[in-house]
């Protein structure tokens, strides 16, 4: 069994500019829930082939989050990354071993039945939907890795407060050597995982 499998969240989203206010609200509302969020930032720039580090990111994660909201079905060759991936999680759990088969994963989108145009397949599951915005993938993330812990999860509201209160106080935990709008991936993490211990 891997070290913390069964607090591993795999996320599976976008990481363009645009996205990033999104991702960052996810990463924070994992660590709040008393999770660990695993993604390919991880690696950098690494050498390996990337479609193998997502495969062991979801072999090591018993949870996982995807975001099909930035999937287009707009010109000749839309990107299906998030759907790829989603797919070697079912895929792990059809086939993979007894605690691959205990897997359990969250399916975003920007509306709930825009799916349906591009991945009919999916139908029957609960899709929730974020708006493309921040406070409502954490509400709906909150809400699912609630009911995967005994421990008591703060409400959604407070979660946000609290997310709120970090943006505000992140350019004094930067100092003076880093700049909230160039932390990398690490460097974040370990920003909130820090303020999340002093905090709370």
């Amino acid at each position: 069994m891997v070290e913390n499998y069964d607090k591993n969240v795999f996320i599976n989203c976008p990481f363009d500019e645009d996205y990033k206010p999104i991702f960052n609200a996810i990463l924070f509302t994992v660590h709040r829930c008393g999770f660990v969020l695993r993604c390919s930032k991880e690696f950098g720039e690494s050498s390996t082939i990337r479609i193998q580090n997502i495969i062991g990111l979801i072999e090591e994660s018993k949870y996982s989050i995807h975001d099909l909201s930035r999937v287009s079905t707009m010109g000749d060759l839309p990107r299906f990354n998030m759907p790829l991936e989603l797919g070697v999680c079912i895929g792990a759990i059809a086939f993979g071993q007894k605690n691959q088969k205990l897997k359990k994963y969250l399916i975003l989108e920007k509306d709930r039945y825009r799916f349906q145009q591009f991945i009919s397949d999916l139908s029957g599951q609960d899709i929730q939907n974020h708006n493309n915005d921040y406070k409502d993938a954490m509400r709906a993330i909150r809400n699912w890795l609630s009911a995967l812990t005994k421990e008591v999860v703060p409400s959604p509201s407070i979660i946000v407060k609290e997310y709120d209160d970090l943006l505000t106080s992140l350019p004094d935990l930067c100092k003076p050597e880093l700049l909230p709008d160039e932390l990398t991936f690490q460097e974040f993490t370990s920003l909130v995982i820090s303020w999340l211990s002093t905090s709370n």
